[in-house]
């Protein structure tokens, strides 16, 4: 078996989908694990640094992992007794609303040299397990790109000051940065798209990605930034949207060697002719 092109470091959860009407369903999740899942059936060899508990649960997210072809790789000495769970509660516009039980201490982690890390959501901002995450980037191999998507949930009742500042120390170490737009209206309530993204550049952010759900995404650089627009849909529901579209541009840009550009700080322009020909959805 060869090495893995990618390696995800985060969460896996069980998801407990509360729907509007009343019913109640069990799903794999953490956002880690659905973008890790998304690369691995697009083809791309992923592992997913993650921790799972000795429990059903567990053992559910074990068997969804391996049939998606992802590399699992269990970090910490021993498995904790419980696998932790995200409630979501489906409201009438199909948006989520979220209660987590977790535990993140994954111990120290050690990078192989991979074309791609990803990380992100729960796993960069719960202790003592964000910090080890942060040490790890910071050691990532000069040749490795390094994406994050922060997604971050103020429900779990955390500072925003807090997540601000490690947000932007782990968005420092990053190539790649998507945030959706209640991302970016939970983080900086007062500045502009513009302005932020101009923060995600100083820091030496090579791509920023910012998606507004029906108002498409936005993509930017040091040197441009590109509107794009979303196809019409009717809402379901958005558990793993923006999962989704993290896990087609990551192959977009493994699969186009945009890799090694976005290291070296160029990012060439999106062309309007192979976007108009791509599915466009941009989820929140």
């Amino acid at each position: 078996m060869s090495e893995p092109t990618a390696l995800v470091i985060g969460e896996a959860l069980t998801d407990i989908v509360r729907e509007a009407d009343g019913t109640a369903c069990s799903r794999p999740g953490g956002s880690p694990a659905n973008v890790a899942v998304g690369l691995a059936r697009l083809g791309v060899p992923t592992a997913l640094l993650t921790r799972l508990g000795a429990d059903g649960n567990g053992d559910a997210l074990r068997e969804h992992l391996e049939q998606s072809g992802v590399r699992l790789r269990e970090a910490g000495a021993e498995p904790p007794e419980r696998t932790p769970t995200a409630e979501a509660q489906i409201g009438p516009d199909g948006a989520a609303t979220y209660r987590f039980d977790i535990d993140w201490d994954p111990g120290e982690i050690r990078l192989d040299p991979v074309r791609l890390v990803h990380t992100g959501s729960l796993a960069t901002v719960i202790e003592p397990g964000a910090t080890a995450v942060e040490a790890a980037l910071s050691a990532a191999h000069p040749s490795t790109l390094i994406s994050f998507d922060p997604n971050v949930r103020p429900s779990l009742g955390l500072p925003v000051e807090d997540i601000r500042r490690r947000v932007e120390r782990i968005a420092g170490l990053a190539h790649v940065v998507k945030m959706s737009d209640e991302d970016l209206e939970w983080l900086y309530p007062a500045e502009s798209l513009g302005d932020v993204a101009a923060r995600m550049h100083e820091s030496g952010v090579a791509l920023f990605i910012v998606t507004r759900g029906a108002q498409g995404c936005t993509l930017s650089t040091p040197r441009w930034t590109s509107e794009i627009p979303a196809l019409p849909v009717t809402v379901a529901d958005t558990i793993g949207a923006g999962d989704a579209f993290m896990s087609g541009l990551l192959f977009a840009i493994l699969t186009a060697g945009g890799d090694q550009a976005l290291r070296n700080g160029k990012s060439p322009r999106p062309d309007p002719r192979r976007t108009a020909a791509a599915p466009r959805a941009c989820p929140p």
